[in-house]
């Protein structure tokens, strides 16, 4: 009976170890991390596909992107536009677009998220440029929305920010 009873309060005492683990500080930030990236990911496969609708939800409707087009000789060009620029239909028209990332930078501090990471760009299969990703999410009704992006265009780089080790590249898929 002893024994018994020992064992009702080390399970007990396991299970609340348990409980107290999974509603860590800790464990609750990793699974943030893992959801900013999903839809990172999200935000990758829908310009890959051409997902139109799929940028729309993840883009917040007042965002605003910078493009960096890094040139050889003289300063960067920087361009603004809205998120709804990216989002339209005519952009996607005759080509297949394909973006992929690596090795994500991610800071977090819920309701808002940064991740910074390298990135390749293809269209119709051939890589045109490589660059920095920066995108600034925010958690708006449960979901990583993206707020505002910026990235560099740098033609010239791929062979530097490419990674040794393809695992890394996301999206998989």
């Amino acid at each position: 009976m002893r024994r018994s009873a020992q064992s009702i309060v080390l399970a007990a005492i396991v299970m609340a170890a348990g409980a107290a683990m999974a509603e860590s500080p800790a464990a609750k930030q990793a699974d943030e991390e893992k959801a900013v990236l999903a839809a990172m990911d999200r935000f990758m496969i829908a310009i890959s596909t051409g997902d139109v609708e799929g940028l729309r939800k993840l883009f917040t409707p007042e965002g605003v992107t910078h493009r960096a087009l890094v040139k050889k000789d003289g300063p960067p060009e920087v361009v603004a536009r809205p998120q709804a620029y990216w989002s339209d239909p005519a952009r996607f028209e005759g080509r297949t677009l394909h973006e992929r990332y690596w090795s994500p930078t991610l800071l977090l501090r819920d309701p808002i998220a940064v991740v910074w990471a390298p990135y390749e760009f293809k269209i119709d299969g051939k890589t045109t440029h490589c660059g920095i990703d920066v995108f600034d999410f925010v958690k708006i009704d449960g979901e990583w929305r993206i707020a505002s992006a910026m990235w560099t265009v740098e033609p010239d780089a791929c062979a530097e920010l490419r990674p040794a080790d393809t695992s890394k590249i996301r999206p998989k898929g």
